[in-house]
């Protein structure tokens, strides 16, 4: 893979989890210690940033560095799915709490928090 390919694959995923989090740019730069023209440059395709800042990156928007740096297109939902538990895991304790509750609960409260995460969600 090129340089160039490099940039746009993390440009792309950048700019998903900036939208994701609803923040500005500026706000996520400061946040990282980084530079907001420099922030942006990344975001446009034109450079990459260190490990040292991916790894920021990371842990702000809570997600893996591959999160950012690999190419995730058409994926297996299965494998997605594992990836979103193993991020839950790493992350947040709250709802790796409730996940592993969920397990035990009888069918109807099940079904009661699956609605509510429906109407939520969607």
């Amino acid at each position: 893979m090129t340089t160039e390919e490099q940039k746009k694959i993390f440009s792309n995923n950048l700019n998903k989890y900036i939208s994701r989090s609803g923040k500005q740019q500026k706000e996520i730069a400061e946040a990282i210690g980084a530079n907001a023209s420099t922030f942006n440059m990344w975001c446009k395709g034109n450079s990459m940033p260190g490990t040292g800042k991916i790894r920021a990156l990371a842990d702000y928007f809570r997600i893996r560095m591959s999160d950012l740096t690999d190419l995730k297109e058409n994926q297996d939902p299965d494998i997605e799915f594992g990836d979103v538990v193993t991020k839950i895991e790493q992350s947040d304790p709250r709802f790796k709490r409730i996940i592993l509750e969920y397990d035990n609960l009888p069918p109807d409260k099940k079904d009661l928090l699956c609605d509510f995460f429906e109407k939520f969600i969607f």
